[in-house]
Order: C-alpha cells, then structure tokens, then sequence
C-alpha cells in the first residue's frame, strides 16, 4: 500500500503537492481550490487488486478538472468507479450532471473531459479499472457516466457492500485472487447499470440526452455572450422554456445557474492568468454588469472577494 499525505509538506507547498499526488494516484487533473487559507488537506492511500486499483482519498472543498489538455498530456484509458463515502460531490461528463451524495457512486471515464466539484470535507473510495475490462459488459458505455448510482437498494447496494469489503483485504492476497475480486466487483457495478430505468429505456431517452448536451454545449460556447438567457438558449434550440427547464429538471444546477456557475468558473480562471485584465474587465467579459453583484456571488462561490482570491493564488504553494 501506498500513502500520500500533505501533512508531510511544509504548508505553503501543500497544495502543490497535493497536484502531483493526483497525478500520481489517479490521472493527470487539474485541481483548483475553493476556499483560500494556509495549507491545504489531503491523504490518498492507494493498493492494487489485479488489474484494478484501489485507492482511498480524503480531502477538502476543490475542483477536480480533466480537460483536453490533461487528456492529451496524459492520454491513458480507465474508468473510475467513486464510491462517495462522505460529503457529496458534483460530477460532470457527457452531457450529464448528477449530485453524488454519501453512499451513492459514479462512474467517470479518463479519455473524455469530465469535472468534479467537492464543495466540503469529504471522502471516496475510488476503484480504477482498465476501460477494456468495464466497455465489454455493456450496450452503451457513454450512457454510465456521471450519473448518481444508488448504493442504497438492489444491485447498488450490493456493489456499495462489496466495494466496502476490498477495504479489509489482507495485502499478501494472492494475484490471482485479486484479479478475481477485481473482476468481480466490475460485474456488480455494470448490474446497477444494467439495473437503472435509465438504461432499460434508453432509445427513448437518448434524445433527450443528446438535446441537453448540445444546450450544455451552446451554453458553454456562449458564456461571454451577454445576451445568453433561459430565453436566447430555447429560441436557438425552437423549444420552449418549459421544455428547456424539463431537460435540467433532474440536475443540481438550473439553467440559469449553470450558466452563472460556468462564468464565474471562467472568471476565476482569468484573475489566475499572470497578464490577467482587471476585475472589473473580467467581470464584465463574463457577463456581471454590477460589480458588487459579481463580488458577492463570487465571495459566496469561492469564499472570498475576487480581489482577495488573486493575492490568495499569489502565495507560495497556491
């Protein structure tokens, strides 16, 4: 087994380091903070099961980033299976987005963007495992993703018990019946898949999952368009609004909400940049006309003023 711990940083190197654990334990992301402060938390403890690795991570409020550049920085091919073991997290991938809560999991895969947001104290129990192994069990692999899998009844329930007890495995099992617990445990998983309504339905949902994505697509191709609205967005797509809310009625962000999340995602990105304009500039380039308003919902997203974010990131180690 191995184990990373900030605690063995000196604080204003913690998060950095926390960046190369990641890299390390799972796959190239990019992690960014949400709250600024000395020091930054985090433990992984990672051991194999065959082919599929086992890690156990726990850390603070972040964003978790897999964008194309990671992707082709670092170009390797797995699913991770995240058992939420405390906290809750907001998973983002194809055209989906699902609250993951404590003992419910999710599936992301490693060679398409995806985004996790952890917006306090938590904790995972993630499972990596070769996409080769996960893909030939089911019709549809891109249908997996970031969803919110129930580990509270049925097959979920039985992989969220299973997943649980790898944690006890003595570490001089053999490989082979490693191997054959890490198979196990993606047969179990794939059942809640094969389980879900979602997935027995799928030719009549595919199209609106498909609508979605090209809206969540538009949007976030649009997001310096000042004009961009519930409004501007169902006349693109000749729908009306209420069939636009419908498509986001099961998500944790509404329309509008995803568009402001998105901004001022996009404006933290810009006040970090080294030649960044002012605040006032990336405000607006975002579509906050009212500086006061974009300060408070900033400070309310990120935990402090724009202004004291950027002298935040300014630190060593941040």
């Amino acid at each position: 087994m191995r184990i990373w711990t900030t605690e063995s940083q000196p604080q204003h190197l913690q998060f950095s380091y926390w960046r190369e654990v990641l890299c390390e334990a799972f796959v190239s992301l990019d992690p960014v903070r949400q709250r600024m402060g000395p020091g930054f938390t985090g433990e992984v403890c990672s051991s194999p099961l065959g082919r599929t690795m086992q890690t156990r991570v726990a850390s603070g409020a972040q964003f978790l980033n897999r964008r194309t550049e990671e992707i082709r920085r670092n170009p390797v091919e797995f699913i991770f299976v995240n058992f939420q073991l405390e906290g809750s997290c907001v998973v983002r991938q194809d055209g989906r987005e699902s609250l993951v809560q404590s003992g419910d999991f999710s599936i992301v895969d490693t060679t398409r963007p995806y985004f996790l947001d952890f917006r306090d104290d938590w904790r995972v129990l993630s499972f990596r495992v070769p996409i080769t192994q996960f893909l030939a069990k089911l019709a549809a692999p891109r249908d997996a993703t970031a969803r919110c899998l129930s580990g509270a009844h049925g097959a979920g329930l039985v992989a969220t018990r299973f997943a649980h007890s790898l944690q006890d495995l003595d570490d001089d099992l053999s490989e082979i019946s490693q191997e054959s617990l890490g198979a196990a445990l993606n047969c179990v998983v794939t059942a809640t898949l094969g389980s879900m309504p979602e997935t027995r339905e799928q030719d009549r949902s595919s199209l609106r999952l498909a609508t979605r994505s090209a809206v969540e697509g538009y949007i976030a191709d649009h997001l310096a368009d000042p004009s961009l609205s519930p409004h501007t967005i169902a006349a693109r797509f000749r729908m009306s609004r209420r069939s636009l809310y419908s498509l986001f009625e099961a998500s944790p962000l509404s329309v509008s909400g995803m568009i402001r999340t998105l901004r001022l995602e996009r404006s933290a990105q810009d006040l970090l940049r080294p030649n960044r304009p002012s605040i006032l500039d990336v405000a607006l380039r975002w579509g906050f006309n009212d500086l006061s308003h974009y300060s408070r919902i900033f400070r309310r997203r990120f935990g402090a003023s724009p202004r004291e974010f950027i002298a935040a990131s300014r630190k060593p180690g941040s």
